[in-house]
Order: C-alpha cells, then structure tokens, then sequence
C-alpha cells in the first residue's frame, strides 16, 4: 500500500500549502494520503463548500493557532499534481475546520504523508463541479 512515509516540518513563516506542494514537487510524490499534520499557525484562510456546482466561502482566522489535525490526499488532475487538505484549527474562543487556502506557521509544523504505490486520480464531476477522486 505504502511506497514509503515521509515524515517532515515545516518552519516559522512558511506558508503551509506551498511547503507541501514543494515537498511533493522535490520528492516526485504524486499520489499519496496526508496522514496527519499538527502545529501552531499565525494565521489560517479556510473554505466550505456554500452550494453546488461548487461555490467556496472563504474565512480568516487570526492567531496564534493550534493546528489540530489536518489530513488529506495527493492526487493528479490531468497529470498535474494537486493536494486537497481539509484541517481543524483552535484557539480560545472554539474550534473551526475546512478545507485549508492557506497559512502560516506560527512555531512548527509536522506533516506526515503516506505515499501510495498506486496512482490516485482526480477527474471534473459536472455535478458537484469539483475534481471528485476517482481510484
């Protein structure tokens, strides 16, 4: 099932997503499941899906945050690499969670990634008007 688990941080003031895209980008990791990912953020941008075909809101969060859990898959969509990460965020007031924009570390972040020996893939649902997982 697993080719090999990557386990990795990413430092204060990166931003999130990119590091990970770049992290799979750099180890040709195309397919694979986000097993986890924990830290702190400075800030956070999630969506929700508001109505179909897909249509996103957006929210900020300011921080300091605790990265709870996020978790995840690495798929391609017509060959391009692409990551869909939903992620679960706190702070004083509460928890709020989504699918993850974008962040930035605020103290660390720890991803582990499972990556497949098999190829995940995506393909565009007229339906939903979301790259729906395929295999």
């Amino acid at each position: 099932m697993f080719k090999k688990v990557h386990v990795f941080r990413i430092k204060p003031d990166q931003e999130l997503f990119s590091e990970i895209k770049n992290y799979c980008q750099l180890n040709k990791i195309t397919s694979g499941i986000i097993l986890g990912i924990i830290g702190s953020l400075k800030h956070a941008t999630l969506s929700y899906i508001a109505e179909l075909p897909a249509k996103y809101e957006e929210f900020n969060y300011a921080g300091p945050l605790e990265l709870v859990c996020a978790q995840g898959s690495i798929t391609t969509v017509e060959n391009v690499p692409a990551l869909h990460i939903h992620i679960q965020i706190s702070q004083e007031n509460g928890c709020h969670g989504g699918h993850l924009v974008s962040a930035t570390v605020f103290s660390t972040a720890e991803v582990v990634i499972g990556e497949l020996d098999y190829q995940l893939q995506r393909r565009y649902n007229d339906y939903t008007g979301l790259n729906e997982l395929t295999s």
